[in-house]
C-alpha cells in the first residue's frame, strides 16, 4: 500500500506531503532527505504517515529518498554557517535599494541549488532587481519569502513570560485565531506585557483552553 508523509521543511512554511516508498523504514520525529517535483534537493523532519489517497496525488510535492545520516547532518550544518554571511550580504543589498523590508531568516537547500529568504514588510515590496543581483552572486536560485510576525517569532524562537521555549518554536504546527474575548472570558488582566507574546500578537496558548472556559461560563 501506497504511503505518504507529511513534512516540515521549513519552520515558516506549511508542511508538504510527500512520496514514501514502502521498503523505505521511517517514522514520525525522523529527519529525511528529500526530492523536490521541480528536482532540488532538500531535508526535513516527518510529522505524520498516512495512507496514499488518490485525491492527495496533485498535493504531492516529492518523494523521500533516504533517512538523514551522518555525511548529511555535515552538509546541513556547513550550510548554517553560510547564513550569517548570506542574510549580511542581502541586507546591504536591501539598504542600498532602500527596500522597506525587514529580513529576518536565510536558509540554503540542501543540495545549495536555491537560497530562500524570509523577510517581513508591511506592504508589497517589488524585490525584482534584488533578486537579480543575489543570484548573480550566489549563483542560484533565490527565494523571497514574506512571513508574519508570528512566524518571524517561530523561526528565532525563544521564551515565553512563563519561562518556556516558545509553543510556536517548538510543537505548534499552525496559528489559531486568537481574540480579546478570549481574555475576557479567562479573566486575565488587560495587560498587554502579560497577555501579548514576543511576536507582539495575542498569546497563542489563550486558545488552549478557551472551549473549557466557554463550557464551564454555560454551565453556569
Amino acid at each position: 500500500m501506497d504511503r505518504n508523509a507529511e513534512i516540515e521543511i521549513r519552520k515558516a512554511d506549511r508542511m508538504q506531503q510527500f512520496k514514501l516508498p514502502q521498503d523505505m523504514m521511517l517514522q514520525k520525529g525522523d529527519f529525511c532527505i528529500v526530492e523536490m517535483a521541480q528536482g532540488t534537493i532538500d531535508y526535513g523532519k516527518i510529522c505524520k504517515i498516512s495512507e496514499a489517497k488518490p485525491f492527495l496525488k496533485f498535493n504531492i510535492a516529492g518523494r523521500v529518498m533516504r533517512k538523514l545520516n551522518e555525511t548529511d547532518v555535515v552538509t546541513i550544518e556547513e550550510n548554517v554557517k553560510r547564513k550569517t554571511e548570506n542574510l549580511a550580504i542581502c541586507r546591504q543589498k536591501v539598504k542600498e535599494s532602500n527596500l522597506p523590508m525587514k529580513l529576518v531568516d536565510a536558509e540554503y537547500s540542501f543540495d545549495r541549488t536555491r537560497v530562500t529568504f524570509y523577510y517581513w514588510a508591511e506592504e508589497r515590496v517589488d524585490f525584482r532587481n534584488l533578486v537579480k543581483d543575489l543570484a548573480k552572486i550566489f549563483s542560484c536560485r533565490i527565494e523571497m519569502r514574506q512571513i508574519g510576525l508570528r512566524d518571524e517569532a517561530k523561526i528565532k524562537g525563544g521564551y515565553g513570560i512563563c519561562g518556556r521555549s516558545l509553543c510556536c518554536a517548538t510543537f505548534l504546527k499552525k496559528f489559531e485565531s486568537v481574540t480579546m474575548r478570549m481574555v475576557k472570558n479567562q479573566k486575565l488582566p488587560l495587560d498587554i506585557n502579560k497577555i501579548t507574546g514576543q511576536c507582539g500578537r495575542l498569546l497563542c496558548c489563550l486558545g488552549y483552553e478557551d472551549e473549557s472556559y466557554k463550557k464551564e461560563e454555560k454551565e453556569k
